[in-house]
């Protein structure tokens, strides 16, 4: 962790390496995604979004990533396992992702059914990174992350379920 600017408390802007370990772990999907190369792909082919309703979920998602990787604590260990309570948080974080991986594995052999969809790409993406901000008590980050989840969530929703 590397610490430029103290912004409050025991918050910092700087980099945070396990932030950007957690970010790219997250994004494994779409990194082989020209490997597996699906035949059918219409997460990467939404047609019936809603204008506004995409620009604050981009918004929010990109907050939630830049306070991911560039705010850190100096309060808080690279990766503690002390209480029960960071257990539970690491393993909501790590069971978040497994439903993603889970979904994309799915999606990749070909069966893309819409709640599959919301549950394991729209939704569970949002809760990983609300529960990985919890866990390393980045509050900032766990706000726009619980905005995230919502429009994200909306938005697959509108796509993948009610067509």
């Amino acid at each position: 962790m590397l610490k430029f600017i103290h912004l409050f408390k025991n918050y910092y802007f700087g980099v945070s390496v396990i932030g950007i370990i957690a970010f790219v772990i997250q994004e494994i999907p779409y990194i082989i995604m020209p490997l597996v190369n699906p035949v059918h792909n219409p997460i990467m082919c939404m047609k019936n979004e809603i204008e506004w309703l995409v620009t604050i979920q981009n918004i929010t998602g990109v907050l939630t990533m830049v306070l991911l990787m560039l705010i850190v604590r100096d309060d808080v260990g690279l990766f503690s396992l002390r209480t029960a309570k960071e257990k539970i948080l690491f393993a909501l974080t790590v069971l978040m992702l497994l439903i993603n991986f889970t979904g994309w594995t799915i999606y990749y052999s070909g069966y893309q059914y819409g709640w599959l969809i919301v549950i394991s790409q729209f939704m569970a993406v949002p809760l990983y990174y609300l529960f990985y901000g919890v866990w390393k008590s980045n509050y900032p980050m766990v706000g726009t992350a619980v905005l995230f989840l919502i429009f994200h969530t909306i938005n697959g929703y509108m796509n993948f379920v009610t067509q």
